[in-house]
């Protein structure tokens, strides 16, 4: 049944007066009583008794009336409330991240730049392990993660976009003599306390590094963490080195000296979203990151 006709027959049933609802419908009375008999010929019976002098509804009419006025509403709440969810999909981001202190640093600043241009934006954040981050990408639960290049390269689902490149390095306590080393070589982390990722925090490329000092230096004494903010934290106590990408230390360096690694990998940093991207924000907020002054350094 055609939802403008019965429109139609709700204004006719509040104003019995076809002249009127045609005036206020900005429709001709032709069309007004064309829809009436439409919806009557569908039905099987009349909507209205009609004289030279008035309109009124039949008993059928009235309780199909009541019966209409009570849909058309909840249709008219439900396209208003879809409408919403598609305007708020349209403007709504969600980020995901493994929480680095880089990005600590750095995303809050991203986010109020892009919201300066586009201020009706929504922005939401994500902390998960790498694996899980490119999980919740592909179910579509997040819109764009930042990651490293080398853990997508298995992905194709997944585009990746470069936003800064780096290389390994040593996060060092002051008091550690190493701390004043100009570089590094594996032999430097005998006899060392390490403080490495777990093998779900780890982008492939560190896992691969990680597991070569391990390798080259049996005297070294390695404790696991979850995420690299807790690494940072456990460096500025003093409790041992950490290796990581050097975009990816932000802290204060005021308890720690950050040493280059003698190893020939260069990392590449960016953005991943999906290859077919479910909303214009997530392309536009891309390609602007392209341009965002917080990674050219």
């Amino acid at each position: 049944m055609n939802i403008d006709h019965l429109k139609i027959f709700i204004n006719l049933a509040e104003t019995l007066n076809f002249s009127l609802t045609a005036k206020t419908l900005n429709l001709s009375q032709s069309a007004v009583s064309q829809a009436i008999k439409s919806i009557e010929n569908e039905l099987g019976f009349s909507l209205f008794k009609r004289t030279k002098r008035q309109v009124r509804l039949t008993k059928s009419g009235t309780l199909f009336y009541q019966r209409v006025l009570t849909i058309l509403s909840s249709f008219d709440k439900a396209v208003c409330d879809s409408r919403d969810v598609y305007q708020r999909e349209k403007s709504t981001l969600t980020i995901g991240t493994t929480g680095t202190s880089f990005e600590a640093h750095t995303l809050p600043l991203i986010i109020k730049d892009y919201r300066k241009q586009h201020p009706m934006i929504k922005f939401y954040l994500e902390y998960f392990s790498h694996n899980q981050l490119k999980q919740h990408l592909l179910n579509e639960e997040c819109d764009l993660i930042f990651t490293t290049k080398d853990d997508l390269d298995d992905t194709p689902q997944i585009e990746f976009s470069q936003l800064a490149s780096g290389y390994f390095c040593a996060l060092v306590p002051n008091e550690n003599p190493l701390s004043q080393q100009k570089k590094l070589k594996f032999s430097d982390f005998n006899h060392q306390n390490l403080i490495l990722l777990n093998d779900n925090w780890c982008p492939p490329e560190q896992l691969k590094f990680q597991r070569l000092l391990q390798t080259y230096n049996t005297n070294l004494k390695a404790t696991l963490v979850d995420n690299v903010s807790v690494a940072n934290t456990m460096v500025e106590a003093g409790l041992g080195i950490t290796v990581m990408p050097d975009f990816i230390s932000f802290s204060s360096h005021q308890f720690f000296n950050t040493i280059p690694i003698d190893y020939p990998i260069q990392l590449i940093y960016g953005v991943g979203i999906l290859s077919h991207p479910t909303s214009k924000a997530t392309v536009d907020f891309t390609k602007w990151l392209a341009t965002c002054k917080a990674f050219s350094y």
